[in-house]
């Protein structure tokens, strides 16, 4: 039996008609400024990590660091990037690195794992301006936490 075919079926359709067409728009224009201010003051400001080039010091924020090195690491299918962090200083010189992965079932992982160091080291200190620094100037801290299929 359709929705019509009930006694009444009508009655209650016309009433939910009347009153969706009753409703305005009118309240989201009042509504619509008070959110997007409140998302917006909830936006918290990116950490600051210092670079340096020929021309002096400069800052790029965590988020920027982040962007950079995912697209790094997310064309290797044996990696997952689950989580980036970043630890400064009292300058806001870059002190650690931290890595978050997933990696591929039976990957084995201390090979995988000097590779994305080397790849993330090499990316910090190219993205910060120190590319001349040793390897071991950049530390960059592992965390496996899951395992996917390749």
């Amino acid at each position: 039996m359709a929705l019509t075919e009930r006694p009444g079926a009508d009655d209650l359709l016309d009433l939910a008609t009347a009153r969706l067409r009753q409703h305005t728009d009118e309240g989201w224009v009042a509504v619509g400024p008070r959110v997007l201010a409140a998302a917006l003051g909830a936006l918290r400001p990116s950490q600051p990590v210092r670079g340096r080039h020929a021309e002096g010091a400069f800052t790029v924020t965590a988020d920027v660091l982040r962007t950079s090195l995912r697209t790094v690491l997310d064309p290797d299918p044996r990696v997952r990037v689950r989580r980036l962090a970043f630890r400064t200083g009292a300058d806001d010189a870059l002190d650690e690195a931290v890595v978050e992965l997933s990696v591929g079932y039976l990957q084995p992982i201390a090979p995988l794992a000097a590779d994305v160091r080397r790849t993330v080291a090499d990316h910090l200190r190219a993205v910060l301006g120190d590319p001349d620094l040793p390897e071991a100037a950049v530390t960059v801290d592992l965390l496996v936490t899951d395992v996917h299929r390749t």
